[in-house]
């Protein structure tokens, strides 16, 4: 049951309130009004809205109407709710004393900045409650969420000094302060700095400005033609609703795609898209999320483990018809996580010999690549690199030939028994191996190492049809077939019809095997 909790933050104009919202469903926008106990809950005054995240929880930030009915109201219902309201939530605030207040945040005169800690953080602007002077974010560097102003706050956009009126929802901001001692992940800042606008003038320069969206914009739903709209995006988080995107755009049968480069901590993170209609998401030109149908208000996910620094992700959106709505977001899970990968893992390394800590860890749902003279990932070499997949897949009983097509080498083991061993350089060839196997999980690793001009891969298998034993005492334990290379099949036969590897049979590894 969607549920609130309210506790006050006295500040040097008017009380402000701060809403903790949980259990709303994902990607859910809240509206948030306060009204009289006695008053019908339709008649509250909206005062905010706030979008709920990935786990179903809010934080909304605002001051009190200034009128005297809510000032001399010695109880006030705050109310949050969907627009229809459906959902409803109720919460009491009372303006007298209690004997137990909830933790309050006193704004006096701000201490030198050496007078303790120092804390920074830097973060996508959610609400800004002015008169309350507190700003929330979505912190991409440092925790905290909450950024409190007090009179010597030093506030600046584009190097100049502003008002805090002057910071827009949608911003990036840098602030620079002390923890608060009593409210946590909240900072008291003494400096705050815009870094991105959230609205620049639309443009068709390529260029792409540092830790913002260039946003295309099309006046169809298959990217046909020139964009009608070329900005920047400071975040991916839109409720068009009814609405169109921007001026000139229709309010359906549109698309949007979204580039950016972003830097990033070395570690595991999840990545998540909630939209209607569709969506997909690529890292480091690796498909991650595929969702391209209509869909109202989906969540969708997908992990990788990521090297430190830039990492380039594109995004492709689209509305059919309707309410429209598209938010791209990821979190940090921590530098040893355990990730799920539903299909193959790839780990890519910039060397050939699969050493140190790989660039980039992702789900590969086919391993069929053609490079050419490309790079594997963005921010990868194009030519000495290397890569290692791994993943389980059930399997009936039998006898699989398995190929691997490479420019240059591979080796390909299932469960430990190493099926194709060609680890030298060459032009692209076919490989082929055979191996019994029981019915059950067994499991599959790649290796491969790109030196020099082009390079591809692909790696699949068939079951043969039943013939006599092969050579050797069949047992439990799978035992393999001489290796050797086989001609190139012709394009008509390759890649096989029957190959499974494109669709996964079972839950992914969580670990590389040794």
């Amino acid at each position: 049951t969607p549920a609130i909790a309210v506790d006050t933050i006295p500040v040097r104009l008017g009380t402000g309130l701060r809403v903790v919202g949980h259990d709303w469903r994902p990607g859910e926008q809240v509206v948030i009004g306060v009204g009289a106990p006695e008053a019908p809950l339709q008649q509250s005054e909206t005062v905010s809205t706030a979008l709920a995240d990935a786990a179903g929880s809010f934080v909304a930030l605002f001051s009190l109407p200034s009128d005297s009915r809510w000032a001399e109201a010695p109880d006030i219902w705050v109310v949050a709710h969907t627009r229809d309201f459906g959902k409803v939530a109720i919460a009491s605030y009372s303006q007298q004393p209690v004997p137990a207040p909830t933790a309050t945040l006193r704004l006096s005169a701000f201490p030198t900045p050496t007078a303790g800690p120092v804390a920074h953080v830097t973060g996508y602007v959610e609400n800004v409650a002015a008169s309350a002077r507190i700003i929330k974010v979505r912190p991409i560097e440092g925790q905290a969420e909450i950024i409190a102003l007090v009179q010597a706050t030093e506030i600046l956009r584009s190097g100049a000094p502003a008002e805090l009126t002057d910071v827009q929802i949608g911003d990036l901001i840098e602030a620079s302060g002390q923890p608060s001692p009593e409210v946590a992940n909240t900072i008291i800042a003494y400096r705050i700095e815009v870094r991105a606008a959230a609205a620049p003038t639309p443009t068709a320069t390529p260029t792409q400005p540092a830790h913002v969206w260039r946003a295309e914009y099309y006046s169809n739903t298959t990217f046909s033609g020139n964009p009608s709209l070329v900005r920047d995006d400071p975040v991916i988080d839109f409720q068009w609703l009814g609405g169109a995107p921007a001026n000139g755009l229709p309010a359906d049968t549109f698309a949007v795609r979204w580039t950016g480069g972003w830097p990033f901590e070395q570690g595991a993170y999840r990545f998540y898209a909630q939209v209607d209609d569709g969506v997909r998401a690529w890292l480091d030109e690796h498909l991650i999320i595929d969702q391209w149908h209509e869909s109202v208000g989906a969540l969708y996910s997908a992990e990788a483990h990521l090297s430190a620094g830039s990492h380039v992700i594109w995004v492709e959106y689209f509305d059919a018809r309707g309410s429209a709505h598209a938010r791209l977001w990821w979190e940090y899970r921590g530098p040893d996580a355990v990730l799920t990968y539903l299909d193959w893992r790839g780990e890519y390394y910039n060397n050939m010999t699969l050493s140190g800590e790989p660039f980039l860890v992702v789900n590969d749902r086919v391993l069929d690549f053609d490079w050419g003279a490309g790079v594997p990932a963005t921010g990868m070499p194009s030519d000495s690199f290397s890569v290692r997949w791994t993943r389980s897949v059930n399997l009936e009983e039998g006898v699989y030939r398995f190929y691997a097509r490479v420019d240059d080498g591979v080796r390909l083991w299932v469960d430990e028994s190493q099926v194709i061993d060609r680890w030298r350089e060459g032009a692209a060839e076919t490989y082929a191996g055979e191996v019994l196997l029981a019915a059950g999980q067994h499991l599959l690793r790649v290796e491969y190492f790109e030196h020099a001009t082009v390079a591809e891969i692909a790696v699949w298998w068939e079951l043969l049809p039943q013939t006599p034993t092969p050579t050797g005492t069949p047992s439990a334990t799978p035992t393999h077939l001489p290796v050797s290379p086989t001609e190139t099949p012709s394009p008509s036969m390759w890649p096989l019809t029957t190959t499974p590897s494109a669709t996964p049979q079972s839950p992914a590894l969580t670990a590389t095997p040794e």
